[in-house]
């Protein structure tokens, strides 16, 4: 169910914005755009997918006729997937994984950090990554709240911050600001100016939160009953723009 609610958020946003170019340098580093809650991403000429237990490498470089080229037997449960340049980075029930695509076809493991059993979606840049763990008794016992890595040495991530939120869900960045769902409190706004010590400025009530997409100027986020958009001209200052119902 999930994963289908992840396709619908993605198909909208697609719908809202395919004529509108993408000057973003955080959203450009992608080809695909995606919430931090999706199951599968575009990376070049490539779709990568995740199941329970296995990664898919699937090649669109003809997109009417798609041909999955490799495909590989995982360990852990995985859960989410989210591209930056040539790096998949991979949460999952037990940890933060970090898969090198230099090889397109084939997805290989090259570093891993392990938590509490949670649910884990994950975003990331050149030298730091956010997860979001969520401890219940369907995802695990692991501690709710953000998870700051230090991933600047991408064969050993390390964990630098631990910042206790109610209910963690999505989350996205763009430039110093980090976006947080939290499906207790709203939409949780950080300035990550010292990237590894994320500090609040304002909690956004009112919806739903569930996962987003910051895109250009647009803050995209999936609700309970929709999408809301805000202005994020000014990164920490979200303005509301509108509420588009299911």
């Amino acid at each position: 169910m999930r994963l289908l609610k992840s396709l619908y958020f993605i198909v909208c946003t697609i719908g809202l914005f395919s004529c509108e170019k993408n000057s973003d340098s955080n959203a450009a580093s992608n080809t695909g755009v995606g919430g931090s809650l999706t199951k599968f991403t575009i990376s070049g000429n490539h779709i990568y997918a995740v199941s329970s237990h296995y990664i898919y490498a699937i090649n669109i470089s003809d997109p009417a006729h798609p041909v999955r080229v490799g495909q590989s037997a995982l360990n852990f449960d995985m859960e989410t997937i989210y591209a930056y340049r040539n790096r998949l980075f991979i949460g999952s029930k037990t940890g933060l994984y970090i898969y090198s695509i230099d090889t397109a076809s084939s997805p290989r493991l090259i570093g891993e950090a392990k938590h509490g059993r949670s649910c884990d979606p994950v975003i990331a840049n050149d030298s730091v990554s956010y997860s979001t763990l969520k401890g219940s008794t369907f995802c695990g016992p692991a501690t709710s709240g953000l998870y700051v890595y230090d991933v600047k040495n991408l064969n050993l991530p390390l964990l630098k911050t631990t910042i206790p939120i109610n209910e963690p869900l999505g989350l996205g960045m763009v430039d110093s600001a980090l976006y947080v769902c939290s499906a207790g409190e709203g939409l949780k706004v950080y300035s990550i100016k010292n990237a590894y010590e994320p500090v609040i400025r304002q909690t956004i009530s009112g919806y739903a939160f569930t996962d987003l997409i910051p895109y250009n100027n647009i803050l995209i986020c999936w609700v309970g009953d929709g999408i809301a958009l805000y202005d994020i001209s000014s990164r920490l200052q979200p303005v509301f723009i509108k509420h588009i119902l299911n």
